[in-house]
């Protein structure tokens, strides 16, 4: 139980002045069957200790429920903002790929002229590069590189006159990545050195 503050002191009299409060808690001490009064702005309250003790439980309770709820209510805030934004970026990929695909047709539309086709698929073709250079997406390193078990699959080993040993002589299919991640490895041939 909380320590009690020392009652002031009347400075006429010398005699200690108690407030209705240390008055209440010094009866509900001496006697906790006994009604304490509290003047609150509603009107008197009479209770006994046990029911006073019993209501700052409920409080309590009540503040740690409200609490809880206010945290599960942040957490939902924030999950649905994050889903929002999702959606929104879903959306913006989907829109792109739209334009791509758009272009494809007119490429096909172009009555059998075969440069026309040609054009048509290197337009698409730099638009999809250019939209996934835009997400971070770069190629890994190819021929001339050492190879790196992180970012090359070997799919055969051959000897290279101007290529050393370890390093990358052919690249059957090209790798991607974003950033350090590996989207695809490449599919490569190392070079075992220079024939001997």
């Amino acid at each position: 139980m909380k320590k009690m503050e020392p009652s002031a002191k009347d400075k006429r009299s010398g005699h200690e002045v108690k407030s209705a409060m240390e008055i209440a808690l010094e009866k509900a001490l001496a006697d906790e069957e006994a009604p304490i009064e509290l003047a609150t702005e509603q009107g008197t309250v009479s209770m006994t200790f046990e029911e006073l003790k019993n209501r700052a439980l409920k409080t309590d309770e009540l503040q740690n429920d409200l609490l809880y709820k206010h945290a599960e209510f942040e957490n939902y805030r924030k999950r649905t903002a994050k889903e929002r934004e999702e959606l929104l970026q879903e959306t913006v990929r989907v829109g792109e790929l739209v334009e791509i695909l758009e272009l494809l047709d007119r490429a096909l539309q172009s009555d059998g002229d075969t440069t026309a086709i040609i054009e048509g698929i290197q337009i698409v073709r730099d638009k999809m590069w250019s939209l996934l250079e835009s997400k971070g997406v770069e190629r890994t390193p190819g021929v001339g590189e050492p190879f790196d078990p992180n970012h090359h699959e070997a799919v055969a080993q051959q000897p290279h006159d101007s290529i050393p040993e370890g390093n990358v002589a052919l690249e059957y299919q090209p790798g991607f990545k974003i950033g350090e991640r590996v989207i695809r490895p490449a599919k490569v041939v190392v070079s075992s050195g220079p024939q001997g």
